[in-house]
């Protein structure tokens, strides 16, 4: 799996350069720009698949996992992670679970994605959590670093050793690990 996921990083790399300034910030009527997650994410589901090209798995945007006997007990029976690489049907093509942020959420949402994300790989069985944080640019990667350590010191329930993190700092650059 580590190669699959090695190609759907470049994949992911490229898709997210492709995305234009209205959808890393959503354009306001008589206001400034902003993030909005939903907006973002989709326009990355759009670019991935067009960047697919047979790739041995599938992308899926927001899949409720209410009703799934893998499921049903844990703390995230109704989690929607925002994407999903993985072969439906099977527990054994779980290539890697997806979650978005845009840069300047609290630190509480970072945390409490990336326990969903260590959950997701250690009960549905993804080969890897990615954790992608887009917006704030380029000088803004020394905060969301701190914003890391803050998030993980001492969460028991977080294991980076399972998770990617992903900066989308600017337009028209792609992601870059951090």
């Amino acid at each position: 799996m580590e190669r699959e996921l090695q190609m759907f990083e470049r994949m992911l790399a490229d898709a997210s350069a492709c995305i234009g300034p209205e959808y890393f910030q959503l354009p306001v009527a008589d206001g400034d720009a902003v993030y909005r997650e939903r907006v973002y994410c989709y326009e990355l589901y759009h670019q991935l698949r067009c960047l697919w090209d047979g790739f041995p798995f599938s992308l899926a945007g927001e899949i409720d996992k209410g009703g799934h006997p893998h499921f049903q007990d844990g703390p995230y029976a109704r989690a929607k992670p925002d994407l999903l690489v993985h072969v439906p049907g099977s527990m054994d093509g779980n290539l890697a679970c997806i979650e978005v942020k845009p840069s300047g959420r609290p630190v509480a949402e970072f945390a409490a994605d990336l326990r969903k994300l260590t959950w997701f790989c250690r009960r549905a069985n993804y080969y890897r959590g990615i954790f992608l944080v887009y917006g704030g640019g380029p000088a803004n990667e020394l905060g969301l670093r701190e914003n890391l350590v803050r998030a993980i010191k001492g969460d028991v329930e977080i294991d980076m050793r399972r998770i990617s993190v992903l900066s989308h700092a600017d337009i028209g650059r792609p992601l870059a690990p951090i």
